[in-house]
Parts: C-alpha cells; structure tokens; sequence
C-alpha cells in the first residue's frame, strides 16, 4: 500500500498549478513594496523543511535582485527577549500549519516595530495568517503526513514568484508554470530510485553535496533522511566540504551529490572525481553525463533550469527517503518522536 507521503509528494504538479493561480495578485503587491526603494532587506524566520525553503530563496533573491535576505534567529526574541531593528525591513514568516510559537513571537515583535509582514503558510485561518500583513496562501490542501512535501514545493514556488516580479524576469514564472511537466518525467523514475534506496538502505549515514541555488535542497534532502529513515545525515556546500570536512572521507563513507547541470557543473564533477578516488560510495542525482560516468549509483535526472531545479530535484529526493523509509520498514507517516504541528520557543 502506498504511502500518504508518497500520494502528497506525487500531487506536486497540481499543488503548484493552484499555488500560482492563488497568489499571482499578493506576489504583485509584495513585489512593489520591494521594488520602492524603501526596502532595503529581508529578514526571514522559519524552522524545519520552511527554513530549507528560505535557503533557496536566499540565493534566488540575492542572486537575482542583489536584496540581503536575513535569517531571524528566534531565540533571540523568545528567550532572550532582544530583537531586530527592523527599519527598512520585511519580516517574511514562514510556518506549514501557521502555529508554531516562535514565529508568533516573532511576528508580534517586528510588528510592534512597525515592520510588514509576509505571512507564508498552508493554513488561512491560523493566527499567522490572520497577523500578517501580506497572506501567501500555499492552496496545497491538507498534508497529512508528518514529512512536509508538497508544502515545501509551494513555498519553494511562491518564494521564487517573488523573486520573478521583482527581478523582471519572466523566465522565472514560465519555469516554474512548466516545471509540472519535469515532475511528471521524474515520476516515471521511480523505480530506478527504488533501486537506489534498497541498495542504499543499510548504509549507516549519508553526506549531502550540493552548491548554490541547490544548496537548500541539500539541507531538506538530508532532514527528509533523518526524519524518515532514521539515518544520520549531514549537508554541504560541494566546495565547503572541501575546507575540512573531507577529511570524513574513506571507502565508507556515502555521499549523496545533487548536481543539476548548471554554472556549478564543474564543482560537482570536480567533487564527484576526488571522492571517487578516495573510494567513497557516490549516489548521484544529476544530467551532467561526467558525474554519472564515476558515480556508484546514478539517477539521471531532467534537464532543468535556474528556477524549476529546486522542484524537480525535490520530488525525486524525496521519493528516495521514501522508498527507503518502507524498504527499511519505516512508516514514513509517522516518525518516531515526530508530530505534525511542532511547538518550540
């Protein structure tokens, strides 16, 4: 029997058709308040899979506006009772189920400052919505299943609108309009990823490289691993990894490389090459033929683009903790220790 997991991430393509339809005004006024001029950053706060979206965000908006894109660390309101000096801000929150408390508390702080609010969520009647001052609805429908999926390609989604009207890049849009049509040829993946995860499912940890726009698909793929099939997982920078951490790397050792063909291609095969040499365990996700070439296990991926890359790369990772998670006889529903809605300070 299928898992709910595995029915929520294969909605993507009609999640993020509703996702664009429902939101195209909002983004329209977001957008003209970042384009005044009298904005002169962005301050994000999230936890879990939505703080993964606001890393790709990050580099999509820095990248294509030259906007810093802050991240709020909330302890810094709800235990040491401090706070940001918001002028010239925005406070975009970002919350699945809109109830997490830290970032309640964090919006009642800038907004006591006097800062606007972007309020991203899946839920339209939760007090994050009714707080904020711009709603980004994320229309995905309900996510039963405790590992966010669907939800993460939405926020991925109507972040990278923002960064398309801000910009002026049509492209952006286009793209991610499409990009329903690549989810649906890495549907057709899905065993060839099956075979990925069973032969992978025993290995005891996994290091996650990736570099750039990626690099916040990087950090989810390795919580969705964690969460789902209980493996010690640990994310990089493809040239970070570089710095010290290589020094991690024997015939033991299992590397997950996300390498979408790209200004980075030759990062990955750079980095694909030397743990190659080394005798690590390459899983790689990627259409750059020099990567597969030396990789122990390979998905070869769509071709994509800047903007459609995060989701493309998304679905099929996560079909991988999936698979893995049964294959391992994991409910990937319901982790241990793990609930749905998680209340922190």
């Amino acid at each position: 029997m299928s898992s709910i997991m595995l029915k929520e991430l294969l909605s993507q393509p009609e999640v993020l058709t509703a996702c664009i339809a429902q939101n195209r005004r909002t983004v329209k006024e977001i957008a003209a308040i970042l384009k005044s001029g009298k904005i002169s950053q962005i301050v994000t706060m999230a936890r879990g899979t939505s703080y993964n979206a606001t890393i790709c965000f990050k580099y999509a908006m820095e990248l294509s506006t030259g906007i810093p894109v802050l991240t709020y660390t909330p302890s810094l309101t709800t235990v040491y009772k401090g706070g940001l000096n918001y002028t010239n801000g925005i406070l975009f929150a970002i919350s699945q189920s809109g109830a997490s408390t830290d970032t309640l508390e964090v919006v009642k702080d800038a907004k006591s400052k006097g800062c606007k609010i972007v309020g991203i969520t899946n839920n339209k009647d939760s007090l994050l919505a009714k707080q904020s001052d711009f709603l980004l609805y994320l229309a995905a429908g309900e996510e039963k299943s405790v590992a966010a999926t669907k939800t993460f390609a939405a926020q991925v989604c109507v972040l990278d609108m923002i960064v398309g009207e801000v910009s002026g890049n049509d492209s952006i849009l286009k793209d991610l309009e499409h990009a329903g049509e690549k989810l649906a040829a890495v549907k057709t993946l899905s065993p060839k990823i099956d075979d990925a995860a069973k032969s992978a499912k025993d290995y005891p940890h996994f290091i996650v490289l990736s570099r750039g726009l990626t690099m916040g698909l990087a950090d989810e793929a390795a919580l969705k691993l964690k969460e789902c099939c209980y493996k010690f997982t640990i994310s990089y920078s493809a040239v970070e990894f570089v710095h010290g951490p290589l020094a991690l790397v024997d015939e033991n050792t299992s590397v997950i490389l996300i390498a979408p063909n790209g200004e980075c291609r030759n990062d990955f095969i750079n980095i694909a090459t030397r743990l190659n040499l080394l005798g690590a365990k390459i899983i790689a996700f990627s259409d750059i033929k020099d990567v597969l070439n030396i990789s122990d296990t390979k998905i070869l991926m769509p071709p994509t683009t800047r903007w459609d890359a995060n989701l493309v790369y998304a679905m099929a990772l996560q079909m991988f903790a999936e698979h893995m998670s049964v294959r391992l006889g994991i409910n990937p529903d319901s982790p241990r220790n793990l609930k749905k809605v998680t209340i922190t300070r």
